[in-house]
């Protein structure tokens, strides 16, 4: 999958590109997503309201699979 990202004036990323043979790829693997019930949309709202507020909290995807990886092993 190769995203394109979009900007505003400022440099801001305000939006992504993704190349409808990937979307559709997505859509097929992850049917029903767009039925996300409204606790599961308020938990993602407030999740990304804290990721907003706390941007020092966040981990690279490699530190999170290891994390992943060394709770498996307990």
């Amino acid at each position: 999958m190769t995203p394109q990202h979009t900007y505003d004036s400022n440099g801001n990323p305000i939006g992504v590109f993704i190349p409808i043979k990937d979307w559709n790829s997505i859509t097929e693997k992850y049917s029903g997503i767009e039925d996300v019930p409204p606790w599961g949309k308020n938990l993602i709202d407030q999740r990304l309201d804290f990721i907003k507020d706390h941007p020092d909290q966040l981990i690279s995807i490699d530190e999170f699979i290891a994390e992943l990886d060394r709770d498996d092993e307990v």
